[in-house]
């Protein structure tokens, strides 16, 4: 009777164990689409003048695994940034891009893994306002993220992930004349965070 407890019990904690690891095995293929959404709104009460910026992020990505948990793929990005201030001032950019990414995940259990976040990226940028400013160019950015990875059932999956670093580049025609814009930054902020939802094939 012991054995047979002692063999149960084995096959079990056996499945687990590989139930725990198995969507990061190598070769294993996954995607997800996700996004995010962030803005802010200020009133200047000596000119009673109002304004608020919103910024919609979505996003593409699919990856497979290789060795030691670590997953690499390409991507797709859109961001929408939409301004209105003072009186009669409004002014929307589109910034299309295409990347590649590599995580390193560490599972802490068989459906929560953390991860690390390296992203390569570069967009195209198309802005107008509807005085006339026209503000079209590219751009490249190498991002630092970090993220939690739930999964629910077998196959599918939640991830959220929150940018903690990036370097960016950006070319663009202001007012007919070039200019150009480098920028780093460290401190993550609220718009920053993403939520996706994901599959495992």
């Amino acid at each position: 009777m012991k054995i047979l407890f002692l063999t149960c019990l084995t096959v079990i904690l056996l499945m687990v164990h590989n139930s725990s690891q198995a969507q990061y095995d190598p070769g294993t293929k996954n995607w997800l689409v996700g996004g995010s959404l962030s803005g802010t709104f200020s009133n200047a009460f000596t000119s009673s003048q109002t304004g608020h910026v919103q910024n919609l992020n979505l996003y593409f990505k699919s990856g497979k695994f290789g060795a030691n948990k670590v997953s690499r793929g390409w991507l797709a990005d859109y961001t929408l940034m939409w301004t209105e201030s003072g009186v009669d001032f409004k002014y929307g950019s589109h910034a299309i891009g295409a990347g590649y990414f590599i995580n390193k995940f560490q599972p802490l259990n068989k459906n929560i893994g953390l991860y690390a976040e390296a992203v390569g990226m570069g967009k195209y940028l198309l802005a107008r306002s509807n005085q006339g400013y026209k503000n079209d160019g590219w751009g490249a950015s190498i991002l630092a993220n970090v993220g939690l990875r739930y999964h629910f059932k077998s196959k599918l999956f939640l991830d959220c992930s929150a940018n903690i670093g990036y370097v960016n580049y950006q070319s663009t025609d202001l007012l007919v004349k070039n200019w150009e814009a480098f920028s780093i930054g460290l401190s993550p902020s609220i718009g920053s965070f993403k939520i996706a939802i994901g599959k495992t094939l």
